[in-house]
Parts: C-alpha cells; structure tokens; sequence
C-alpha cells in the first residue's frame, strides 16, 4: 500500500475530477496513481493537471527535450516510478527507448544533439548543482534556447525534481488505480503477458 491512501477515485463526483483521472489512465504522464493521491485535495490535482498541461505537454519549448529532461530527472533522484513512465508524445516526436537508455550519459552519447545536451546540462545544473550554470553554460543555452523557453524548462524542471523527489517517498506502483492499460509506460513497466 502507499504511504498515503490512494482516493477512491469511482467516488469522485465532480466531472472535471472524473476526466483528470480518466485522461492520466488512457495516456499516462502522470499515470493515474500518482493524480489519485493528489485527489485527496482537489484544488491540487486541479493546480498539478492544469500546470502539467501548459508546460509539459503544450507550452513553447520543445516536448522531446522536456520528456528527456523529465526523465533525466527521474534516473538522477531514483524515481523507478516516474522513469517507468514515457510521453506517447515524446515518442511520436522520435524519442526511442535507447534515447531513455543513454540520458545517464547524455554527454558521451551520440543519441543527442547539442541543443538537447545543453537542455540536460541546465537540468543537472538546476537539480544538482547550481554552480554548474556558468557564464559557458549560460552562452550555450542562449545560443539554444530563447529566454522564453528557457523559463518554461527551468520551471518545469523544478516542479519535476520536487514532484518527483515526493512522489518516491509515497511506495506507489503502477497499475494500482484506474489499470485501463499501460500508455505511457515503459516496455520493462509492461507485464509479459502484455507485450
């Protein structure tokens, strides 16, 4: 069980509630455990659903880099959770599994281009050390990204590193709440008879 009940969300009478939970179940990121805790304050499912739809799924920045910053986020802080999981989006902008596999090394790899290696380095700079966002990595992400886009990604970096951060203290697991299937999951996430 997790460390905070998941809502019985078949209670849920508010409509708007209902589709939140509903949409999470047939697309993931986030899946449908995670916004069921959230459930217990409407006001913060609400805030975290409207705050994921501007700046993850919609927003100005470019969607691949954000699902491989979110995910870079999740192998860093050992979310097994939140990196069980893949945007259909990313993935319909090319993102592939090896792309996941490699983020760890994203310097060394050959997976990525400059502008998303920049977009890592300003994510590791955020959650881990921000001495690393210096004069030299400022002028590459100035080089990358506009101002705009800049402020869109690190927002979004810093709600996933705490959102992230709090949700591995929580014990939640995948297919525990609303298991209508397994969008938005990783293929080890799947279960065998699935795949």
């Amino acid at each position: 069980m997790p460390r905070i009940s998941y809502y019985p969300v078949d209670t849920l009478e508010d409509p708007e509630l209902r589709e939140i939970l509903a949409y999470a179940a047939r697309h993931g990121t986030p899946r449908p455990e995670s916004q069921a805790i959230r459930a217990h304050v409407p006001a913060t499912l609400r805030d975290f659903w409207w705050q994921w739809e501007r700046t993850f799924r919609n927003g100005i920045c470019d969607h691949a880099i954000k699902e491989l910053c979110r995910v870079y986020v999740s192998k860093t802080v050992e979310c097994l959770y939140c990196g069980g999981q893949r945007s259909i989006r990313g993935r319909d902008a090319g993102l592939e599994e090896r792309d996941y596999e490699s983020l760890l090394e994203f310097e060394r790899s050959d997976r990525f281009d400059e502008r998303q290696r920049v977009a890592l380095a300003y994510t590791r700079a955020i959650v881990w050390n921000p001495k690393e966002a210096d004069d030299a990595l400022w002028q590459q992400l100035h080089l990358h990204f506009t101002d705009e886009e800049l402020v869109e990604l690190g927002y979004f970096v810093g709600v996933t590193y705490g959102q992230q951060s709090w949700l591995r203290t929580l014990d939640i697991g995948h297919h525990e709440v609303l298991d209508l299937g397994d969008a938005g999951l990783a293929p080890e996430q799947i279960p065998a008879k699935a795949r």
